[in-house]
């Protein structure tokens, strides 16, 4: 597993990101698929397992994952063709698409959005929040986006809280500790933490706009044309990860606690695992959640990011996921927003 360093803006990317030709030129023939992730959290038991149990050989496809820092790098490595496919929050690729590049979404792994609003036991309440300063990292990014969208639905005016960029999710989350932020916008790794600091969990995203997903398995066009068979392999192999470490509560508590170089006993180890086996977040068959896409199409018209909903089915390629879950079977669905 590697990093990749920060790669030129992505405006400057998008005027190359929808060369197909160009696409499979580059791959220069490898059946290496790159597959790109946020540094991941206490859910690493379960979005690393397929690596750990190198369940990509199984279905014959060699993967090299690729972690990033944040959003401002995984998307443009994907425009700029560094990496075949990223896990990441589908409103970055609705943006991309809008500008130009040629996008699908092909799976999930969590559909199901696990962020939080994190404050000071003095903010009572999500109407509270008006006036307050909210940690966030870029504007369009997705800490941002979804403190928004429970705002709103809470009937905050977002443009009435004052959004800073506090850095990656554990230093958001410390700012509100230190007493530098209000209210913060992360994962729910710190719920169990933030008893024991005196902060309050103020709302789970889950509650508050359960139509608000988390990831989609983002690939370029060009990636499609010249590695399909690798991206089915690829989907297999996460799909086979998530449900064993579901099965697995032990093994996937130890790769946690190994990626994030902390004591199989932490606290937020058992919290997180048991949120997600327990909460509905996963995607069993790696399901796009399609529907809830297109909700945040609308809402990014209703923040004011976009003037017009980017059209979602012409981005949707269902057939390679399909082809994973023939491989493997179908088991009963998990995430929450299945039956829509």
């Amino acid at each position: 597993m590697r990093r990749l360093p920060l790669v030129a803006a992505v405006a400057a990317l998008l005027g190359t990101a929808g060369c197909g030709g160009a696409g499979a030129a580059s791959s220069g023939g490898s059946t290496t698929l790159r597959y790109g992730i946020y540094e991941p959290g206490a859910d690493s038991g379960y979005l690393l397992m397929g690596q750990e149990k190198n369940f990509f050989a199984k279905h014959k496809v060699k993967v090299e994952v690729v972690r990033f820092n944040s959003v401002q790098q995984a998307f443009p490595a994907l425009l700029a063709k560094q990496v075949d496919v990223v896990q990441g929050n589908p409103s970055e690729a609705l943006l991309g698409t809008q500008k130009g590049a040629k996008l699908k979404f092909v799976g999930s792994t969590m559909p199901g959005q696990n962020y939080a609003l994190y404050a000071k036991p003095s903010v009572t309440s999500l109407s509270a929040v008006s006036g307050a300063t909210l940690g966030v990292s870029t504007p369009t990014g997705l800490p941002a986006v979804v403190a928004k969208a429970m705002l709103l639905q809470s009937g905050v005016d977002p443009s009435k809280v004052k959004l800073v960029n506090a850095g990656g999710s554990p230093d958001r989350y410390k700012a509100v500790v230190s007493g530098r932020l209000q209210v913060a916008s992360a994962p729910l790794d710190y719920s169990s933490q933030a008893q024991k600091d005196g902060m309050k969990v103020l709302a789970r995203a889950k509650d508050v706009v359960p139509d608000f997903p988390r990831y989609a398995l983002i690939t370029r066009d060009d990636v499609l044309k010249s590695k399909g068979a690798e991206v089915t392999g690829l989907i297999a192999g996460l799909v086979e990860g998530i449900r064993y470490a579901d099965t697995h509560k032990d093994e996937a508590a130890a790769l946690a606690a190994k990626t994030l170089n902390v004591a199989v006993t932490d606290p937020v180890i058992s919290s997180t695992y048991q949120e997600f086996h327990d909460g509905g977040y996963l995607a069993m068959n790696g399901e796009i959640p399609v529907e809830q896409i297109k909700y945040l199409a609308d809402l990014q018209v209703k923040l004011g990011i976009t003037k017009s909903p980017v059209p979602v089915d012409p981005m949707v390629d269902d057939s390679y996921r399909k082809k994973a879950i023939a491989e493997i079977g179908e088991v009963a669905a998990n995430y929450y927003g299945a039956a829509k």
